[in-house]
């Protein structure tokens, strides 16, 4: 299935052939999936264009795109902090974290930078720092709860994936959403630092074995929100937590995305 989809100035990412995967006008994200893989994905027709193995590392836990710099990062089962170039698949470290994460058997890492602050949000289960990509150095913040006057209140969260609004260059303000495995719904950290959460609503389906999400912004300022779940690409809307649009994922071979970032240019 295809549709015309909003279109993105696009950080021009190389295919793993070695020829320019450039959108024209298409939106273009990286997938990831299993310990290393990356995916390109075209937007436009949920396809997956290129497909290629991270060299350097033995497992990558997330990645997500330095809206600051146009940098594909990504963060290693060893906490170290790596820059991934697209068109190779070659990862250099910048930094190791100077305090691990307790990772939860079973749940989901999220990583995901905060765009005001060029820092990055590294999650699992209801853990919650904050991490200097340069130096390495890791603030433990919040736990992950619901607010007091959220219908949530009093429920353990099972946050899976989250993404920050105005995801280009280094703006003035941004806001977090999460996604709620328990709830299937979205979810807003209404302070990321707090760890406060307030459901936002429903996605619209039972659920899904793994998801996948961020939320992509043009140079004009225009979010758009993305799910990979069930083996296809939504959008969502962020006023609502529903799922407006769905297309099935093509080209994937039957891997299972885990993490997803679009690669819009700074």
């Amino acid at each position: 299935m295809k549709t015309t989809l909003t279109a993105l100035t696009l950080t021009t990412l190389l295919s793993a052939t070695g020829a320019q995967a450039a959108g024209h006008g298409g939106l273009m994200a990286i997938g990831l999936s299993g310990d290393k893989t990356l995916h390109t994905i075209d937007a436009a027709s949920a396809e997956v264009t290129a497909t290629m193995n991270i060299i350097g590392v033995d497992r990558l836990l997330g990645l997500d795109l330095r809206p600051a710099t146009g940098q594909l990062i990504g963060v290693t089962d060893a906490f170290e902090i790596v820059e991934i170039d697209p068109s190779t698949g070659v990862a250099t470290v910048i930094s190791t974290m100077d305090k691990e994460l307790p990772i939860e058997e079973g749940a989901p890492v999220i990583v995901d930078f905060n765009p005001k602050a060029n820092k990055l949000r590294f999650m699992s289960g209801t853990t919650n720092h904050r991490v200097d990509i340069e130096s390495g150095a890791v603030t433990v913040d919040g736990t992950l709860a619901f607010e007091d006057q959220d219908m949530h209140a009093c429920e353990a969260p099972a946050i899976v994936a989250a993404a920050y609004i105005n995801s280009f260059g280094q703006p003035d303000a941004t806001a977090m959403y999460d996604i709620d495995s328990t709830i299937v719904a979205l979810i807003q950290q209404t302070s990321p630092n707090d760890g406060t959460l307030a459901a936002v609503g429903k996605l619209g389906f039972d659920g899904s074995d793994s998801y996948a999400f961020d939320i992509a912004t043009d140079a004009a300022g225009k979010n758009t929100a993305w799910l990979v779940a069930m083996d296809q690409l939504h959008t969502v809307s962020l006023e609502d937590g529903s799922v407006t649009e769905s297309w099935d994922i093509t080209g994937a071979n039957g891997a299972s995305l885990r993490d997803i970032t679009f690669m819009t240019a700074k």
